[in-house]
């Protein structure tokens, strides 16, 4: 079974800085990881969840 995650973009993207570990660093650079992408998606999750 797949898992769709769906999100609409709002405006223009805004650049933040975030910090994270040096063990997340290397999960990220091993994965491949999109880390705006996953952001977005996480944040529009709990955004959803909380509007419910």
């Amino acid at each position: 079974m797949f898992n769709y995650i769906s999100y609409v973009r709002y405006g223009v993207a805004k650049r933040k800085t975030i910090s994270i570990r040096e063990d997340q660093e290397e999960w990220i650079q091993e994965n491949h990881l999109n880390l705006s992408s996953f952001v977005q998606e996480k944040l529009d999750e709990l955004i959803e969840e909380r509007n419910q």
